[in-house]
């Protein structure tokens, strides 16, 4: 059943990512389905994050519970926490209701004399995702995501720690950089080994965002660059990213806050970027404000793509007619979730006749 959706709306999918969708943005619109419930809830933090029976019965159940349309599409997120890679060289990790974190132990305490890493296999954190995908992969009939490794810088981060690694860049630039490197190097070798695993099941390559593609993608970041200056982001932060895009065919860079924004001319001239997502961040205008509308143009100028996630509500439908009216569909991708199919339905209608 799952695995028929996907395959009926991959091509859309492709438009998307080619730029050749026109009619319409590409919509992933789901919903809740009326008399159906969510599985229980586990009974202890290791059994959310560690318990594979668990998360697998749980999200199996729990797709039933939703309904598609447009392009809406469903997918299990590997979801180990954002920038899980940090724990599979070197650093630790600490559950918590919502997220893993990965910043609760300091692996590296100076960059005088920092520590070698390296990709450790045998890491709790890492056997962890190979259950889980491996149990994914037990089922043809459901498609699962890479997990998310996280930005370089933001790795560091958890590694260091965010507060003395920005005295740290004034300190010892030249030793940041090259342990960024480092770093990156590790990450395009576990990027090409799940790209691999991903390759083996014949499912498309999907992420976090849940925009699925033919061609192997990642959605790149560095929310730690909402600290840094302009300067400093295309010292420690671009080059990284330039080597993380060049490596692969597609590729979205997630802007998170509109501290990120200072960054934005230099994130869209890299010619391999496909696009850019855009989270305006906790207590700003929402997606739809003409706030951003400057933005939207500014990427969609550069031939970017746009991705906007919850950039529409049914609460305030009517007030993304602007948005929509002002955009061009074309390379623009949203993703809703509407409480029941009838104001699902509603949306898709209106979202159509806006993009005309």
């Amino acid at each position: 059943m799952f695995a028929e959706k996907y395959k009926s709306v991959i091509d859309e999918y492709e438009n998307f990512w080619e730029r050749k969708n026109k009619k319409r943005c590409i919509l992933n619109l789901s919903h809740y389905v009326a008399g159906t419930n969510y599985y229980r809830a586990p009974e202890s933090l290791e059994e959310k994050w560690l318990d594979v029976d668990y998360i697998y019965t749980a999200y199996k159940h729990n797709l039933n519970t939703t309904g598609y349309l447009a392009e809406g599409i469903p997918m299990i997120f590997t979801n180990y926490g954002p920038g899980c890679l940090a724990a599979c060289i070197g650093g630790d990790y600490e559950l918590a209701p919502n997220t893993v974190w990965f910043d609760r132990k300091q692996f590296v305490e100076d960059f005088e004399n920092p520590p070698a890493i390296e990709f450790d296999e045998q890491s709790d954190m890492w056997k962890n995702i190979l259950r889980f995908e491996n149990k994914m992969m037990s089922d043809t009939d459901i498609h699962f995501s890479l997990p998310d490794l996280g930005g370089i810088i933001d790795i560091v981060a958890s590694l260091r720690n965010t507060e003395p690694l920005l005295y740290d860049l004034y300190d010892y630039p030249d030793e940041i950089k090259a342990f960024s490197k480092r770093v990156t190097e590790i990450w395009l070798e576990v990027f090409n080994s799940q790209i691999e695993l991903i390759r083996k099941t014949g499912q498309p390559f999907n992420s976090w965002m849940n925009i699925p593609s033919k061609k192997p993608w990642y959605p790149l970041q560095a929310d730690f660059a909402y600290m840094i200056s302009p300067a400093q982001f295309e010292k420690f932060v671009l080059p990284d990213l330039v080597t993380q895009v060049e490596h692969m065919p597609r590729s979205i860079y997630h802007l998170d806050g509109v501290g990120q924004i200072a960054h934005v001319d230099m994130l869209l001239d890299i010619p391999g970027l496909s696009g850019i997502q855009w989270t305006p961040g906790d207590g700003n205008d929402p997606l739809w404000d003409e706030r951003w509308f400057p933005l939207y143009k500014k990427i969609q100028d550069k031939n970017k793509n746009l991705v906007l996630l919850g950039g529409i509500s049914e609460r305030n439908l009517d007030k993304a007619e602007a948005m929509l009216k002002t955009l061009d569909p074309t390379g623009l991708y949203i993703s809703v979730y509407c409480s029941n199919g009838e104001r699902a339905q509603e949306m898709l209608e209106k979202v159509t006749r806006w993009s005309e």
